[in-house]
């Protein structure tokens, strides 16, 4: 089997502007320090190409997704409701990346921008099924991401997290593994 390239043009200037506008920010009144923040953006971004690419999915719009799928824990310094809030700061991010895209790359399309709005906005209701594998696979990165970065995880995110440690031939979690 031969591996494809994947194109990360777009994703790789998404994360530079989010890491600038993101290093500066304070962490008074946040429930989270932005330094997590910024470190779950790459990792899930990497996890979400990974998995996308076992799927069958588009792996830079997968990777866009997660990396903007806490865009609201961001921009209102809290985590509830953040995934509801998320989609006035992800249109207003994707017009100002768009601007900024100018000639070299590919805009963002409506049609990826209402996929990645759908997915973040869903993306904490890990125990609902949406059918939508798109919506899925952000949950699962989210749920994976959290695993490997040693967080407290609810039933719903060990659920997830076995399913996608057998999807990738790793087995289960072990017993006291899931925090």
């Amino acid at each position: 089997m031969e591996i494809q390239p994947i194109s990360a043009k777009r994703l790789n200037r998404i994360l530079a502007i989010l890491l600038s506008e993101w290093k500066g920010l304070s962490d008074e009144g946040r429930d989270f320090p932005v330094r997590w923040n910024i470190m779950h953006m790459y990792s899930s971004s990497q996890l979400a190409k990974l998995l996308a690419v076992r799927r069958g999915l588009n792996p830079e719009l997968a990777g866009i997704a997660a990396a903007l799928h806490d865009i609201g824990v961001v921009a209102t310094k809290k985590h509830e409701g953040h995934a509801e809030a998320a989609e006035g700061y992800i249109d207003a991010f994707i017009e100002a990346y768009n601007v900024k895209a100018g000639a070299k790359l590919t805009p963002i399309t409506k049609q990826e921008r209402d996929q990645v709005v759908r997915a973040v906005a869903q993306h904490s209701q890990k125990q609902i099924d949406s059918g939508d594998p798109f919506v899925e696979l952000l949950k699962d990165v989210d749920s994976l991401d959290r695993y490997l970065h040693g967080i407290k995880m609810e039933e719903a995110h060990v659920a997830r997290c076995n399913a996608v440690m057998q999807e990738l031939g790793s087995g289960r979690l072990a017993k006291g593994d899931e925090r």
